[in-house]
């Protein structure tokens, strides 16, 4: 039978989860931060904002997953805004790769897939 604690993200006795020291597999170097996993929850939010038909809302959920999921070096506000894209989609990538129990790489090759298929749709 499986076990609950599988089946859950972990949490501290203050009940925030657990951050997890993870590298940035495709930056030069692997630099290492700390990140949290998004829930089931927060990953439906990111995704509604991601896919909303306001440009606004869209810009905003890469920076809402780096601003829930980032816990070292931590990140202000304008931090974010000037975050250099090959870092964002680094940590992002990563975020969403615990938060989905799966690899950097796969994680990335979903999101070019996802590219390409929107690429397709607006050549036609």
């Amino acid at each position: 039978m499986v076990n609950v604690n599988d089946m859950i993200f972990t949490r501290n006795g203050e009940g925030a989860l657990i951050s997890q020291e993870v590298e940035l597999e495709f930056l030069p170097d692997k630099p290492k931060v700390k990140i949290v996993p998004l829930t089931r929850g927060k990953l439906q939010e990111i995704y509604a904002q991601a896919t909303s038909e306001n440009i606004e809302e869209k810009l905003k959920s890469d920076a809402e997953i780096i601003k829930n999921g980032l816990v070292e070096p931590k990140l202000t506000d304008e931090q974010l805004i000037d975050l250099k894209p090959n870092w964002a989609t680094a940590i992002t990538t990563a975020i969403l790769a615990i938060s989905l129990g799966t690899t950097q790489t796969d994680v990335s090759n979903k999101a070019e897939d996802a590219i390409s298929a929107q690429e397709l749709a607006l050549k036609k």
